[in-house]
């Protein structure tokens, strides 16, 4: 740190500054931008007895990091919110599904996609669907603030959120410039109840359907943009 020096002249005790001045001090400072997928919590959700307006936390098993979606043998057979027999279905389905909860980080301006792509054996391909959810009440962990709502311009750009569609067409699931919690939900479901839907092209898989083992590959990315 220069400073300014005094020089003390004569007898007389004068204080006189010698020629000069203090240098202007310079400031610099820079932020870098970027983006980063995060980790995922994978959850296992009774959809028979699931209730979208409670907590997924609460209702759901928790896979941690896990990567495998397993339906199990699936059932030709309607539950009730108990779990028992409720009639035929018409047709096999998944009576659980998952949810991938995912937590995108985003700094210094920086925009992220964050999409899934989906490859299926043909028996399950027209049957299986994904539907990316946001929820302004999740949260970082107990005791954290909720996260809060989308803004005007965020949910103008995620007209996706909460809409069906088969997973095998892929999809956005959030697009955004800063850190958002969002889910991917992933299902195999039976005939639409009353007041439900199923997405353009799905297809219930038959009950003539050859025993078998079927999969599928998911995979979820970030870009920017």
């Amino acid at each position: 740190m220069k400073s300014c020096i005094f020089v003390l002249i004569g007898a007389l005790m004068l204080f006189v500054p010698a020629a000069g001045f203090c240098a202007p001090l310079t400031v610099s400072a820079s932020i870098t931008g970027g983006y980063a997928l995060g980790d995922h919590v994978l959850l296992s959700c009774a959809g028979y007895s699931y209730n979208s307006a409670g907590d997924p936390w609460a209702q759901c098993q928790n896979l941690g990091a896990g990567t495998a979606m397993s339906f199990g043998p699936l059932t030709s057979r309607l539950l009730d919110a108990g779990g028992g027999d409720a009639g035929g279905a018409g047709c096999f389905y998944a009576s659980t599904f998952f949810i991938v909860y995912l937590f995108p980080d985003a700094w210094g301006g920086s925009g992220y996609q964050i999409t899934q792509t989906t490859t299926a054996d043909p028996a399950i391909s027209s049957a299986l669907v994904f539907t990316p959810v946001y929820a302004q009440e999740d949260s970082y962990g107990a005791g954290q603030a909720a996260q809060g709502a989308l803004t005007g311009d965020e949910a103008a750009a995620n007209p996706q959120i909460g809409v069906t569609r088969l997973a095998t067409e892929g999809g956005l699931i959030l697009q955004a410039r800063r850190p958002r919690i969002v889910r991917a939900e992933f299902g195999i479901p039976p005939f639409p109840g009353a007041g439900d839907t199923r997405p353009a092209n799905w297809q219930a898989i038959p009950v003539e359907t050859q025993n078998g083992t079927y999969s599928a590959t998911i995979t979820i990315s970030a870009a920017p943009y």
